[in-house]
Parts: structure tokens; sequence; C-alpha cells
């Protein structure tokens, strides 16, 4: 397959989606229901690059995507774990060393080291899964099971309130059941009627319009709740889902024959912006204390910004010291 340069374009602006959804800025709270289709973003990408129909070469690259995302999350827990104990060892709190925590990393992907880690644990899940559905003859099982988890979330999760008036923790949807295998299938499907989809005529212009909509209907979702006095943590919509596919159908038919500096950063950058970033939001939330107060201004405003161009310009050093091999 060849390489998808407006799909790498995609993979960065979540990237920097990702980094806009975990940085406190005065304007975060406004932008967060949009922001949370990035993540689901990622799967649809992911599910959609590795499908194919033949299905020993679609279990070929499960198992190597496995293998990969194994290394990855093994490295990724060790450098946040080393991290983690250097705090632990000043505040003396080791609290999240227990036999719970790491019975939520294996059970519901929660990295008791970075919090942004579940999506490398849930996607590890996700593969291995889809992988013995292949195996087995299954996959059908797969497919059907993606409106059902979906609607798992949204019962147990942003609507638990309105359904239920109790809040579960979030943890129990946001994880490999219901974000990984539903939205790395719907990728899976999507490339499965790529055909269809890309000869459609008016593709672009009703996937602009899908975006526009459903960005719409996600924010009108968050007032809702709000008002109704019902907006659980689990800050994932109905309009959520709709709005990552149409985020992904409209850069799937932007025709980008050439690299350019988004689709660069996208294909080299976008895993380790996701992974690293925390990084330095937690350095400049310790140094940005010493430094002025129109520093701190500044920062405070444009901070996913700066978080995004130092994570890349490490990601870039990484590289050229050939560092990033070793990942």
């Amino acid at each position: 397959m060849k390489r998808l340069y407006n799909i790498d374009s995609l993979k960065f602006l979540c990237a920097f989606l990702v980094v806009l959804l975990h940085i406190h800025t005065p304007y975060q709270e406004f932008i967060m229901p949009l922001t949370r289709c990035a993540v689901p973003c990622f799967l649809i990408i992911s599910g959609y690059l590795i499908f194919t129909d033949d299905s020993l070469k679609l279990e070929a690259h499960l198992k190597r995507s496995t293998k990969k995302m194994i290394k990855i999350l093994v490295w990724s827990t060790l450098l946040f774990a080393a991290v983690k104990f250097l705090f632990a060892f000043k505040n003396n709190d080791f609290s999240f060393l227990s036999v719970k925590a790491l019975g939520k990393f294996i059970l519901l992907n929660e990295n008791p080291f970075g919090f942004h880690l579940w999506y490398i644990g849930a996607y590890l899940y996700a593969l291995i899964i889809v992988y013995f559905s292949v195996k087995s003859n299954n996959l059908k099982y797969i497919w059907w099971s993606v409106p059902i988890l979906l609607l798992l979330d949204l019962c147990l999760g942003k609507y638990s309130l309105v359904l239920w008036h109790k809040e579960f923790p979030y943890i129990w949807v946001r994880n490999f059941l219901c974000v990984g295998i539903p939205y790395f299938s719907i990728g899976m499907l999507l490339r499965q009627w790529q055909k269809q989809i890309l000869n459609f005529k008016y593709l672009q212009i009703l996937a602009m319009g899908g975006v526009i909509l459903f960005s719409l209907t996600s924010l009108m979702e968050n007032r809702l709740l709000i008002g109704l006095q019902a907006n659980a943590t689990r800050d994932h919509y109905i309009s959520s889902t709709f709005l990552a596919v149409s985020l992904f159908l409209l850069f799937l038919s932007l025709k980008q024959s050439k690299v350019n500096a988004f689709s660069k950063l996208g294909e080299k950058d976008s895993l380790y912006i996701y992974i690293f970033h925390p990084l330095f939001m937690t350095f400049f939330s310790v140094t940005n204390k010493y430094l002025s107060n129109m520093w701190q201004e500044v920062y405070l405003y444009c901070s996913p910004l700066i978080i995004l161009a130092t994570t890349v310009l490490f990601s870039k050093t990484l590289r050229i010291l050939h560092i990033s091999k070793l990942f």
C-alpha cells in the first residue's frame, strides 16, 4: 500500500488534539468535546491501514503490529515508571503501587505510571483480539460487537448520570473493550468498503458537512448535560464517534500526492508526540514557577503550541542521534 500523505497529516492533527486535550488552558473546557475525537480517529487510522481482504496477510499485519505495540508498551511504561518513582521518592508517596492498580493495568489498560498510556495497552489488546478472531474465522462477531460496545460506552460513561443517576468509574469503558475494538473495527470496515466510499462523488462535501455538524452537536451535548447537571467525567459523546469518522473521511477524500510538513510530522513524530508530551507538561509545570509573570501568562494560553513544539524537537533530536532506533 502506497504512503497516504493525507492520512499522515491527519495523524499529526490528532496528535495535536491530544495535546490540547491534556493541557489545562482557559479555553480547554470549551474545546474538550471536539478534542475527544482524536484517540478514536487514531484507532480508525490503524484499522484502516492494517486491514486487507486476504486473511493470511491480515494475520501477518496484525502479528507484526502486535509485536511492535508490545515493544512500545514496555519502553514507554519503563520510561514513565522512572519519572513516577523520582516523584514518589521526593514526596514519599508510593500509593500507585498496589494490587488494585496492577489489576486495573491488566484488565482495564489503566497504566499506573502514565495516565495517557492506557491507549497503548488498549490498542495492543484490540490487535490481539482481532488477530485471534481472524485466525478462527470469527471476524464477523467483531463487526457485530461494534454498535453494542459503543452503546455500552455511552450508557456507562457520558450518559450514566442521565440513565442510572450514578457515575461509574470511567476506566470501565475507556479501555480496549469499549474504545480499542470498536474504533479499530470501524477503520477496518472503512478499508473494506474503500472503493465504494472513494467513488462517492460528494464524499468530500459530505465529510466536511459531517465535521461541522458533529462538532456543533458535540458542543450542544456538552452544554445540555451541564444544564441537566448530568455531565459525567467520561467525555465521550454520541457525536464523538460520528465526528471521528467524518474527520477521517474528510482527510481520506483529500488529494495529497506529495509529502508536506504536516504529513512528515504525522509519519515520523505523531507517536512520539503522544507518548512524550506529558514529560514536557511536567517539566514546564515544575520550572514555570521560577520564571517571569509574563512568561507564565504567555504559557497559560500558548502551552499547547509550546508543548507540541518542544516534543517535536525532542523527537527529532532522538532521531538525529539514532536513539529512536532503540525504541
